[in-house]
């Protein structure tokens, strides 16, 4: 297993994996009419920012194939990610774009952010056929390690609480639950509430 990070020739892996991480919450804020979530996804894969751009995601690789994802950023990055994530909506959604980034902030109410003392792990995909392999968890130790080498005390995360796997997988390597969140968006829209969960450790 080999771990590094994205290149834009990733894409066609990748793209997938990060919409299996939130599947509903990617509809919810993406889809509209002809326009599919993953559209929006690889569009802002290969762009140079937003929350999805390759610039932020690391993959794991098996003999030579892309088996899963992650993005892991910090407070410091946020501005260019939501200026990045602004715009690639306006270039795609145009008179649709008070809408999708009305959606997109109410998705902030179950994607939480960064603190100053932590990294924030985000679009966790691992492919069906890997999983229960030990691969999240080998990725985990490595963005561990990035965390401290840059001076990080904590990982932190957003799990569903229709997860409850992705918990215990969490839970296992060090995690712990600290707030339980609520989705503030429609009422009758299948996004689960969440939980916030943090992983502290010594440098």
């Amino acid at each position: 297993m080999k771990i590094r990070k994205a290149q834009k020739h990733d894409v066609d892996a990748c793209v997938p994996l990060i919409y299996s991480a939130a599947e509903a919450l990617f509809d919810y804020i993406y889809q509209h009419k002809q326009i599919a979530a993953t559209r929006f996804i690889y569009n802002e894969f290969l762009s140079e920012q937003g929350y999805s751009s390759y610039r932020l995601h690391w993959v794991v690789e098996h003999n030579g194939i892309v088996v899963a994802t992650v993005a892991c950023y910090s407070k410091k990055d946020l501005l260019k990610m939501d200026q990045g994530t602004v715009k690639n909506i306006l270039a795609m959604y145009k008179l649709r774009f008070p809408l999708v980034v009305s959606r997109a902030l109410h998705a902030g109410s179950v994607v939480t952010k960064p603190c100053e003392s932590c990294l924030h792990i985000a679009n966790f995909g691992v492919h069906p056929n890997y999983q229960s392999q030990g691969i999240g968890s080998l990725l985990l130790q490595h963005l561990k390690s990035l965390a401290q080498q840059q001076g990080y005390t904590a990982l932190s995360l957003d799990v569903s609480q229709k997860n409850p796997n992705g918990q215990r997988l969490y839970e296992r390597i060090g995690f712990r639950v600290v707030k339980e969140t609520e989705f503030k968006g429609a009422k009758n829209s299948a996004i689960p509430n969440g939980r916030r969960m943090e992983w502290w450790f010594l440098i």
